[in-house]
């Protein structure tokens, strides 16, 4: 299962309940569908390390159990690259820690893998979906730079900047950016989006 990656929608024309709301109203709905949460959690992750779409909280992602879809809604932050694409897999990166601590985070919201009880396989699917979205990112590489483009002249019709010069300066530098992380090995991401989250639980977030 492949999410559209040009999805941008309002919370509330989408059908279901947060993950917050859930948790609350009907934990069991997040119990039968642990994998397939999971498994789009990581699919998002994916996708919000490559294109900058950070607060991936649980309050922005919305389930409905009859599709079984995971739908992430408010994407504010949107190409919201890191200023140097070069050291996201180093220790401490604060780009990928901001990433890592919202989107990993979401795991607990599933009952059994916050008790251990399934924790070894919600994280597979979890880590399975990552997997293939960031696949599928690098199959559609060239469509999805264009998306990239065609974003930011969307943003400049709706909001010309000052500075035209600059804003193209800006996103030339967001696409090489884009392209940057597309090019990374996803093991390695992954591995390093595992450890960034266990440096923000240690305190060890720069921000």
């Amino acid at each position: 299962m492949m999410l559209d990656d040009r999805a941008f929608v309002v919370m509330d024309r989408v059908p279901g309940s947060t993950l917050n709301e859930l948790t609350y109203r009907r934990p069991e709905v997040l119990e039968e569908h642990k994998i397939t949460i999971a498994y789009q959690l990581g699919m998002h992750m994916a996708f919000a390390y490559v294109f900058g779409s950070k607060d991936g909280y649980q309050t922005n992602y919305i389930f409905n159990p009859v599709d079984k879809i995971l739908t992430r809604v408010d994407k504010e932050s949107f190409l919201d690259v890191p200023d140097d694409p070069h050291t996201t897999l180093e220790e401490g990166n604060v780009y990928t820690q901001e990433i890592a601590a919202c989107e990993l985070s979401n795991l607990k919201y599933i009952p059994s893998f916050r008790s251990n009880e399934d924790r070894p396989k919600v994280l597979f699917a979890f880590k399975q979906g990552f997997m293939d979205k960031y696949e599928d990112i690098k199959e559609k590489k060239n469509e999805l730079l264009g998306l990239v483009d065609e974003t930011r002249e969307t943003w400049l019709r709706i909001e010309p900047p000052r500075e035209m010069d600059e804003y193209h300066e800006e996103t030339r530098f967001i696409r090489v950016t884009v392209e940057h992380l597309m090019d990374q090995d996803p093991v390695h991401v992954l591995n390093r989006l595992v450890k960034a989250k266990e440096e923000v639980d240690r305190g060890e977030y720069k921000k």
